[in-house]
């Protein structure tokens, strides 16, 4: 007889980074609070995950065989299900895509007491602007979506997403979804960073400002955080800029540094950086964040800055506003490079960067994007 509820996350994509993000933080604290036992799904993408050791220790991880496809379901994600089932108690998948369809039909005919929950993972700002874009350019009423969308609302039990932005809007559009849906941010493992890392006051911290990401894309936006930089007064601070490079983006860094060598000292680029405390270590001794992407739902890089006290400086992406508590803890810029390197020199003014303002930051990411406190509001909405 089982002695506790059993919460099963398939994401079949999981790579060894996902495991301290929510793909990997949901399953795994869902075990640690003593929630369920849990466990996530997925195909062995790589070799090893040595997050396991220590970042996730006690994450149960089944590894299933990526056999191919059956029209836009994984048939190993099927077979799963076939077998397990039955003894799931909660499915947890991602994403609102019509690969959940039929996993949720296998899932809800073999245990209709099962329930479900998927993560949207939604940016807001994104879905607008597709919207606007397909109704506009198709002005069709897209039927066979319609139904695949009701019968979605039908066999899920809790959708979330991550801003109160996309739950309104989302209501909005489908207001049946309102016993159903929830804001829960991406969040921080603050029981790891307390036993890795010696959180530094605000004294402590350097002139320090950075950015992490995947460094060229263009969702990050990365060319216009640099022309910012060339605008900006930067005063004595340094910019780290930390990620992994983008091979067609060198010429173009090669180029703003012949244009700007003024800059070399000032303006770093790290590279990728896989040592998970080494990262932490850099939010750990910076005071100012900066965000410049195009787009985006709630990247880790924003609870993990929030935790650390930095001061966040934003495009006004979909979840900037919960970061910056609306503007009381950071600045919402327009997306254009005279707009943010102003919100930077404001920032450096020095009025925005004090301890008070590092504790009020702290004690906002305290209360809003730890783990154990967000698990806590999914189980609370999966067992009423």
């Amino acid at each position: 007889m089982k002695s506790k509820k059993s919460f099963a996350t398939i994401f079949t994509d999981t790579e060894n980074f996902h495991l301290v993000k929510d793909v990997g933080q949901i399953p795994y604290f869902m075990h640690k609070t003593g929630a369920y036992e849990a466990e996530l799904v997925t195909f062995r993408n790589n070799p090893e995950y040595p997050y396991l050791e220590n970042e996730v220790r006690g994450l149960k991880i089944a590894f299933i065989a990526n056999t191919g496809r059956f029209l836009y379901a994984e048939k190993g994600v099927l077979n799963f299900l076939r077998s397990s089932s039955k003894k799931i108690d909660v499915l947890h998948l991602f994403h609102f895509k019509k690969d959940n369809i039929p996993y949720l039909l296998l899932y809800k005919t073999l245990n209709p007491k099962g329930k479900v929950y998927v993560k949207l993972d939604m940016d807001i700002v994104f879905f607008k602007d597709y919207n606007r874009f397909f109704y506009s350019r198709y002005r069709v009423k897209n039927y066979l979506l319609k139904t695949l969308t009701n019968l979605h609302f039908k066999l899920v039990d809790l959708f979330s997403v991550e801003t109160d932005e996309a739950r309104e809007y989302l209501l909005k559009i489908y207001p049946e979804l309102e016993q159903k849906l929830i804001c829960i941010p991406n969040g921080i493992d603050d029981l790891y960073i307390h036993d890795n890392i010696k959180i530094k006051s605000f004294e402590e911290k350097e002139n320090i400002m950075i950015t992490v990401g995947r460094i060229g894309t263009v969702q990050k936006n990365t060319e216009l955080f640099l022309e910012s930089l060339r605008l900006a007064d930067l005063k004595d601070w340094k910019v780290y800029i930390l990620g992994p490079l983008e091979e067609t983006f060198k010429p173009v860094i090669q180029h703003y540094f012949d244009v700007n060598p003024h800059l070399k000292d000032k303006v770093i680029f790290t590279g990728n950086i896989t040592n998970r405390n080494e990262l932490l270590e850099w939010y750990n001794r910076s005071k100012i964040f900066c965000m410049t992407s195009r787009f985006e739902g709630f990247p880790i890089s924003f609870a993990e800055a929030l935790y650390f006290g930095n001061y966040i400086i934003s495009t006004p992406v979909s979840s900037a506003s919960f970061v910056t508590d609306h503007g009381r803890l950071g600045i919402m810029a327009e997306a254009d490079p005279a707009s943010f390197a102003e919100a930077i020199e404001t920032a450096l003014s020095g009025s925005s960067l004090n301890k008070d303002r590092y504790q009020q930051i702290r004690t906002y990411a305290d209360k809003q994007i730890t783990w154990p406190g967000i698990i806590k509001r999914i189980v609370d909405h999966l067992e009423k």
